[in-house]
């Protein structure tokens, strides 16, 4: 006798996931969210109250609002961009340039905004953050970062973790920090620029000041 298929907790008790049911409670935790509510302020009814579901409907896709706070964050994120055939000037402004769009044409940015306010309180939720949300990113970049480096595009010794931060901080400070919009893709190119004018590789000898 075969045995039969194992339900995961979605689907215990008989009862189908409702793909509708998950978008209106992660969209009712943004909003929340986006209208000011504090982590501290959210809780599991409030956002079942806004998304028009059971408390228990809620709780059968989470356990706890850390966890729903970042699928809804989760939600919002962009995939990595396709950066086949680009060189790597090109690639380092795709991936700063979709910061931009990450950050500024959804929510995102200022929900970062009110999760940075909980770093002291909850420094694991902000830990989790950076993996659920930014990891994948970070990695991109990083992995350009290896590329150039091993090509002999960037100087030798170049570490990608501090390379990320200054790339990826300017942009950041502009959207989240200063909330001033960004226009157009000219601010990445100016990042990316001024990064890569101290930090390319140059022949043994050359000053790097010198063009």
């Amino acid at each position: 006798m075969s045995t039969p298929p194992r339900l995961d907790r979605a689907h215990r008790g008989g009862r189908r996931r409702d793909p509708a049911a998950d978008r209106a409670i992660l969209d009712g935790t943004l909003a929340l969210l986006g209208e000011g509510h504090s982590f501290a302020e959210l809780s599991m009814d409030l956002v079942a109250q806004r998304a028009g579901v059971a408390r228990a409907t809620v709780y059968r896709r989470w356990r706890n609002k850390e966890e729903l706070v970042l699928a809804a964050l989760g939600s919002l994120d962009l995939p990595v961009p396709p950066l086949d055939g680009l060189g790597l000037r090109e690639k380092l402004v795709t991936l700063v340039d979709q910061l931009r769009h990450r950050g500024q044409d959804t929510p995102l940015h200022r929900l970062i905004g009110s999760l940075l306010g909980e770093a002291v309180r909850r420094p694991h939720l902000v830990a989790r953050f950076e993996e659920t949300v930014v990891a994948a990113r970070r990695e991109a970049l990083s992995e350009v970062l290896r590329e150039g480096v091993a090509s002999g595009e960037l100087r030798a010794g170049l570490d990608p973790d501090d390379a990320v931060e200054l790339l990826v901080g300017p942009m950041a400070s502009r959207l989240i920090l200063r909330q001033r919009p960004v226009d157009s893709v000219a601010f990445a190119e100016t990042i990316v620029d001024t990064f890569l004018n101290g930090t390319r590789a140059h022949p043994a000898g050359t000053d790097p000041g010198t063009p």
